[in-house]
């Protein structure tokens, strides 16, 4: 059992029902599958958050296999932030300016 608290910062609870949502209406199946990814990498990330190496601002990321998202987030201590699940194709760090 991990001894790592992780919290989704709102912001990016909003990113992933936004990609959900937007998968749901072009196919739910997909959006099914997004969804268990998503939960499946917070899972991970709890598990072993210092797993994944960290940039040069001190965040780590954790990038889903099937979909084009990585899961950016920051540990403090036992605290995992998880701080944006971002897709590839977006303006690269737009989130890193943000309240986590």
């Amino acid at each position: 059992m991990s001894h790592f608290t992780v919290e989704l910062a709102p912001a990016a609870e909003g990113e992933v029902g936004d990609a959900y949502l937007w998968y749901r209406e072009r196919n739910p199946l997909a959006a099914e599958a997004f969804r268990t990814e998503v939960f499946d990498a917070v899972d991970r990330i709890e598990e072993a958050p210092l797993t994944w190496a960290l940039d040069d601002e001190g965040n780590r990321k954790y990038v889903l296999r099937r979909f084009p998202y990585s899961v950016f987030y920051e540990v403090f201590g036992t605290q995992v932030t998880i701080l944006a699940v971002a897709h590839h194709r977006r303006k690269p760090n737009y989130w890193r300016d943000r309240p986590g």
